[in-house]
């Protein structure tokens, strides 16, 4: 393959424009207040958890074309090919046609259909181990972002449950307590009242007794003059 269709190695693929030209959508302002500070009561943008949709994008095309590239065969390949049926389109004819042209070009240089079927079947197996690799990529970066995370949202959880316990130990001490104070406090009345019941009792039957014998010392001294 030449230096100049290197070059233009991405006009090969025709990536859909209404993928590739999209533009992001923009970020809504936030309008300030008088005072030139945000309002504390602004909405914030509901933020989804369902991820966006898949769409091409460049970085991931350029890492996938240079990835064929490296492994660009010599010859006329499936690759030329391609260059082939791209430089065709420009001619009005049918689909079938331009592919039945293109492989004409290609027998003329020396290709056969089976060499440029084998040549793209590899082109996909290039593709397929570039997968290979994302997929390796993404597994690490799941571990390293969202691993360590779930594993700190497991420890959190079971941390809140063993709170959540002591709670409910502490709440059954505080009842249990209370219902002590409650019994304890019933006690005293009963014992109070017993107390002072039986107090009364011996002030009453004292002040009968004493008060008989005072009553005949107070006669003797009357009668006995």
């Amino acid at each position: 393959m030449s230096n100049g269709f290197l070059k233009d190695f991405k006009s090969l693929f025709i990536v859909p424009e209404e993928e590739s030209t999209k533009p992001e959508p923009k970020a809504t302002a936030t309008k300030p207040s008088a005072d030139g500070k945000t309002p504390a009561n602004q909405p914030k943008e509901a933020v989804s958890d369902t991820p966006s949709p898949g769409k091409v994008n460049d970085k991931f095309l350029n890492v996938l074309f240079s990835a064929i590239e490296k492994n660009n065969q010599e010859g006329f390949d499936y690759l030329e090919f391609r260059n082939s049926l791209q430089s065709l389109k420009e001619m009005n004819m049918d689909e079938a046609t331009r592919f039945k042209s293109a492989m004409a070009m290609a027998k003329s240089m020396g290709a056969s259909m089976a060499t440029i079927v084998t040549s793209g079947q590899q082109y996909l197996q290039v593709l397929k181990t570039e997968q290979g690799k994302f997929d390796e990529a993404m597994k690490n970066q799941r571990a390293q972002q969202i691993g360590n995370k779930e594993q700190q949202m497991e420890e959190l959880s079971n941390s809140v449950k063993a709170k959540e316990e002591e709670i409910k130990k502490m709440q059954l001490e505080i009842e249990q307590t209370k219902q002590k104070y409650v019994e304890l406090s019933q006690q005293i009345k009963d014992a109070t009242r017993h107390i002072e019941s039986t107090k009364n009792d011996f002030v009453a039957s004292y002040e009968s007794l004493a008060g008989q014998i005072q009553g005949d010392l107070n006669k003797i001294q009357e009668y006995m003059k």
